[in-house]
């Protein structure tokens, strides 16, 4: 139980909804491991032991198969190099020999008891500090992915390494200390490589949450500014249209109508509750109309900033769109110019961006880099029929 908790508490596994199949595993491993025991060298009953624990974490856990490979890798190692320390202080100690210390069933006992204690007491440590990593991701990048083979493969190099390190125990002329510094080593490069991921990941967290503050702020005051002038424009608006109502004038009814549906839009964008976005659409909006061209804006569900980009990168990337969608319409003498804009997202989930325009063929490689980039996927699709452009930007 201490051998698989230790690291699925590690790599922020769920334990508690599973710990009866976490039982079941650890009765069935240890009613196997009895049974093989007394017939086979000891390595190749450890080998086969690991294989069994490999198969039922997959299978009962639902682990994907590196993923598997890994926790079940650290258990061992982390079980072997506390297993260590404990033999090396009691060789100390009681100035004994290790097959002396081994031999001896009341050791045996102290060992193993104090092993997993030790490994229960660490997992516990690890949930409260929350220092986990985690290996799962709803969307993996092409980089995680090939991390993920490259510690899977360095755990099986490690479980190797452990069976040999066990094969060693009975050898003539073994060195324990020798062995030891060993099995610290590789164990202190194996976990090392984990806590490098988690500092980077926070690291790469506080750097985002830095930058979107420094341009909230310089967007807040812009903000509010465009919401007063919002409110003013549409009480003034449904002034005018009472006004042309009582004196039937057909032709400014039409046009104020024209003018509230141009609000509705406002409307819209002003309420993405992400501000940076919301306050870019606004900004957005009155570059639009210096060039004829009328821009819509959709809100589908709760938006927040995808995971893998920034709110001032993904505004950046929005800012070269729509200048490539206002230089080509700025080169037509068509009077219906327009863009429409629609968020579509989920909390915690997968976000869609869908811009939609007339004429655009193409757009700068260097956006799209930048959007794939960032693990991001990105779509033109062209209507030479209609003239009408479709993008859409899945994160």
């Amino acid at each position: 139980m201490a051998l698989m908790i230790f690291p699925l508490a590690f790599f922020h596994y769920p334990i508690r909804k599973h710990i009866k199949s976490l039982f079941l595993i650890s009765i069935l491993v240890a009613a196997f491991s009895r049974f093989i025991r007394p017939y086979i060298e000891a390595s190749y009953a450890i080998f086969l032991i690991m294989l069994l624990f490999y198969i039922l974490l997959i299978f009962v856990y639902r682990l994907k198969p590196i993923n598997g490979l890994i926790v079940l890798c650290l258990g061992y190692w982390t079980n072997a190099v506390i297993m260590t320390v404990i033999l090396s202080i009691l060789m100390l100690i009681l100035g004994q020999s290790l097959m002396q210390i081994i031999s001896q069933i009341s050791y045996q006992t102290f060992v193993m008891l104090a092993t997993s204690i030790i490994m229960f007491v660490g997992a516990h440590i690890i949930h409260k500090k929350k220092w986990q990593i985690s290996l799962d991701s709803k969307k993996t990048s092409k980089m995680g992915k090939q991390f993920n083979y490259l510690i899977g493969a360095y755990s099986l190099i490690g479980m190797i390494l452990i069976i040999q390190t066990l094969t060693a125990f009975l050898s003539t002329g073994y060195d324990f200390y020798r062995t030891s510094l060993v099995t610290f080593g590789t164990f202190g490069i194996f976990l090392l490589m984990f806590v490098l991921i988690r500092n980077i990941k926070i690291m790469q967290y506080q750097m985002k949450i830095e930058e979107e503050k420094s341009y909230l702020e310089n967007l807040t005051s812009y903000t509010e500014e465009i919401k007063q002038i919002n409110r003013d424009f549409y009480s003034q608006a449904q002034t005018l249209r009472q006004m042309a109502v009582c004196q039937n004038m057909n032709t400014i009814i039409s046009y104020l109508d024209h003018l509230l549906q141009e609000r509705n839009f406002l409307q819209a964008s002003i309420e993405i509750n992400e501000p940076m976005l919301a306050a870019f659409l606004g900004k957005e909006r009155h570059v639009c109309q210096s060039y004829g061209v009328n821009l819509m804006v959709i809100n589908n569900g709760y938006y927040f900033t995808p995971n893998s980009i920034s709110g001032y990168q993904l505004n950046r990337l929005f800012k070269q769109i729509f200048d490539d969608i206002i230089l080509v319409l700025k080169q037509h003498t068509s009077a219906d110019k327009w863009i429409r804009f629609i968020v579509e997202s989920v909390i915690d989930e997968q976000t869609t961006f869908i811009i939609e325009t007339t004429y655009l063929q193409r757009l700068r490689e260097n956006t799209i880099k930048q959007i794939e980039m960032h693990a991001g996927d990105i779509e033109l699709i062209y209507d030479p029929y209609t003239n009408e452009t479709k993008i859409t930007i899945h994160f």
